[in-house]
This record gives C-alpha cells, structure tokens and sequence, in this order.
C-alpha cells in the first residue's frame, strides 16, 4: 500500500473516476490531539453522480468545503459524524441537496446517533434515507447517471439521472422494494 498526505483541493483521477479531497485543509500547526473536525473527507465522481463520504466532520468542518461543493449532481452522501446534532448542517444540505444520505451506526447505540432532528432535515428535503442500524450494510452501484442503493436486509432504491432543459441534473427515484 501506499500512503501519501493529502489536504483539502487535491485531486486524482483512476480511469473515468475523480477522487476530490474536500477536507481536511493544510494545518497551520500540528494537533497534538485530533478531533472529529479534522476528519478527511472524499467525494468520489462519476459523470453526473458524486458519494460524498463526510468522516466524522461537524458545523466547523462543514463550513470549510462549503465554497468547494458543486451543486447540480446526483449526490450520495455518508453523513458525516454518523449523524450527530452537530452533523448535516441546513447549509450543508442545501449546498449538496443529497439525493440519498447514509447514516453510519450501530444498533442501539449509547450516542442516540442518527440524532432525530438530523433525520428530520433530510426527510425535509426529501433524501432517501438508508441506516445500517436498521438497514445493515449498505451498498452504493453506479455508472454515473445511475446509482442502486442496496441494504443487506434487502430495501434497494433506484436513482437516475436527466438533464431538463435548463441543464440542472434533477433525480428519478425508484424505490424497488415497494410494489407498484
């Protein structure tokens, strides 16, 4: 394996697949104890669809990549401190407008993660809504206009992308365990 230092801005191409690493930006001064908010964070790109893997940031680090996110994608994002009170920010949401969110955590878990009102945003904004506590694992498929979510229990959902006359990508969702 190799190991490299990464920050905020770099950028890496495997085949038709774009790494961007949104955080963390270049440290002044070395922490001598790290915290959540220092927690990388990737966005992975394939044509019209970015997953966007949070690590454990909250509102601070939220506001970092705020001026770097691009809007207008079909976006997949893995909330970020498994969906703590202070993760998932209004601004943050209405920067990405997430199609569907992942939330990391274990069943019955001492922190009450996801936090309810975070739920709530993105039932607000209409995210569909995976968890691996109720979900199990969850697994992401695309092809760049077309994500399949998938979790071990076995709700899936379908997601496509189309581009309107405005050129906006909007999203079509499919949820394939209900009966139509």
């Amino acid at each position: 394996a190799i190991w490299r230092t990464v920050q905020a801005g770099d950028r890496d191409q495997f085949g038709e697949v774009e790494l961007r690493i949104q955080h963390p930006p270049l440290p002044q001064w070395e922490r001598q104890r790290i915290r959540n908010e220092d927690s990388i964070v990737l966005e992975l790109r394939l044509r019209t669809v970015s997953i966007v893997l949070a690590g454990d940031i909250g509102r601070e680090g939220e506001r970092a990549i705020l001026s770097r996110l691009e809007p207008g994608r079909l976006t997949v994002l893995k909330a970020g401190h498994h969906g703590s009170a202070t993760s998932s920010t209004p601004e943050l949401l209405a920067a990405l407008d997430p199609a569907a969110v992942i939330f990391s955590a274990g069943r019955d878990n001492r922190f009450g993660h996801p936090h309810p009102a975070v739920v709530t945003r993105f039932e607000a904004i209409g995210a569909a809504i995976f968890r691996t506590d109720r979900d199990g694992a969850v697994f992401v498929e695309t092809d760049g206009t077309t994500v399949q979510m998938r979790g071990w229990t076995g709700r899936s959902l379908t997601m496509r992308t189309t581009t309107g006359a405005h050129a906006r990508t909007t999203t079509r969702r499919h949820d394939d365990t209900k009966e139509e």
